[in-house]
């Protein structure tokens, strides 16, 4: 089982089934499986499943190169470079996951989210390098995945700028699109960049969404550095101003993305995977535990700690509700009264905020029948990665979780002001822990309710 920790959560017959519907998403996005799925080399001819077949001839090519980006990335580039083998001329990957290729001619590295670092800088460098080489009749391979904003990161300069406008535009409650736009226009490699220096060789992209946003905009995850991007230096600047931001906008320096469409003329960008998948996944089994599935939306946001609270209210006796996208924690408030933060993720603080709504309106009887928690019903978000800012993947909680809570002497409003949620669930023993080997297609939420 991919829950690490599945025997000491599933602590009911209707914990048990969650679990199992959370086991169905992640076994729909491990990485190994999906690549071996979906991706075949024969004769020369590599073919690629995904929304339809793609193939290409590699014996066109003088070199074949893989490039991952992301996080998953470094393991997508090893199963690959497996499939691969003589084919494949070499290849970097930059993931957040300390991979080991056995492939000696892909080198994987290690890189820091959600903020970069001096070693995105060094293992961004090697990319550019390495790109900068490619001739007419190489082929690039690439694997596009979430997290690639914050990893790709090619210069000291783009390092102290992205670092200083992704705190304060996520501090002030940015969402995803707004913030991968100001930092495609802090880099030479975002927003196309790595077409640009990888031309005229050709490019075919493998994207993995993480990104909720209508007809899966491809320019936006990893900040798009093999799309076109349709936005311009001005749409950033209103983006600072809009959020009040302080510093002078001259400081940033920001650049323009590659507008000449020459640069990609010979880059194919193929949506590999998103959380269709995992979520269609999960309705499946949903219907073979005997419950009805209702999928509420692909692209869900808005603050993290209301988000699960309409979907409480609508889930029915035998019914799960599901859900994908990605929500936001706003922490400006708490910054600002100079209050330490807690440890936590988007997905720990959605669960968190309805044990708070349900213990407040417990003790004050109002909306006490739509928001209560019994256990007949069961509440759950989790990264698709397995990570939620922190080590656990999220969270998972009933009415069990609040008599732990109560019993010792936990206010889940307390915790919640504090952004604390990963230590609420460490204390109730409701965190969520994964084998770390599954694409980053944002988050997950699930509510499950019975007879």
């Amino acid at each position: 089982m991919i829950i690490n920790n599945f025997r000491q959560l599933a602590k009911n017959s209707l914990r048990k089934k969650a679990l199992l519907i959370a086991g169905a998403c992640y076994q729909a996005i491990d990485i190994e499986k999906v690549i071996s799925e979906r991706i075949n080399l024969k004769d020369g001819i590599l073919e690629i499943r995904s929304a339809k077949i793609d193939s290409l001839n590699l014996n066109n090519f003088k070199r074949v190169f893989i490039v991952g980006i992301g996080k998953g990335s470094a393991l997508a580039s090893a199963a690959l470079a497996k499939i691969l083998r003589d084919k494949l001329t070499g290849g970097i990957a930059l993931d957040v996951s300390n991979v080991k290729c056995q492939m000696s001619n892909v080198k994987c590295f290690q890189g820091t989210h959600p903020l970069p670092s001096k070693q995105n800088v060094k293992a961004t460098q090697k990319i550019i390098k390495l790109v900068k080489s490619f001739k007419k009749d190489d082929l690039l391979i690439t694997f596009i995945c979430g997290g690639g904003s914050a990893l790709l990161c090619g210069s000291q300069k783009e390092l102290k700028n992205s670092v200083l406008a992704t705190k304060l535009l996520t501090q002030a409650g940015a969402d995803i699109k707004e913030l991968n736009t100001v930092r495609k226009h802090l880099s030479k490699i975002k927003g196309g960049g790595l077409a640009k220096l990888a031309y005229p060789a050709t490019i075919i992209s493998l994207i993995v969404s993480d990104v909720p946003t209508a007809n899966n905009d491809l320019s936006m995850v990893a900040s798009g550095p093999t799309v076109y991007d349709k936005t311009t230096k001005k749409d950033a600047v209103h983006i600072l101003k809009k959020y009040n931001f302080q510093s002078p906008l001259s400081d940033f320096q920001l650049l323009e993305t590659p507008k000449n469409k020459k640069y990609f003329k010979n880059v194919k960008n193929i949506l590999f995977l998103s959380n269709r998948e995992p979520i269609f996944a999960m309705a499946e089994k949903a219907k073979e535990l005997g419950f009805k599935p209702k999928i509420y939306s692909l692209k869900i946001k808005g603050e993290a700690k209301n988000v699960l609270i309409p979907l409480i209210k609508v889930v029915k006796k035998d019914e799960v509700i599901l859900a994908g996208g990605e929500t936001i924690v706003r922490l400006k408030k708490l910054e600002m009264r100079n209050e330490k933060l807690g440890k936590g993720g988007r997905n720990m603080e959605a669960v968190l905020g309805i044990m708070s709504k349900a213990q407040i309106a417990k003790r004050k009887a109002l909306n006490a029948k739509r928001l209560a928690l019994s256990d007949k019903l069961v509440v759950m978000s989790f990264a698709s990665d397995g990570r939620d800012n922190t080590e656990a993947a999220g969270a998972i909680a009933d009415d069990s979780t609040l008599k732990k809570a109560k019993k010792l002497k936990l206010d889940p409003q307390e915790f919640l002001t504090n952004h604390n949620s990963f230590n609420f669930f460490k204390k109730t023993g409701d965190l969520i822990f994964i084998k770390p080997k599954t694409f980053n297609v944002a988050d997950f939420m699930v509510i499950l309710k019975e007879k």
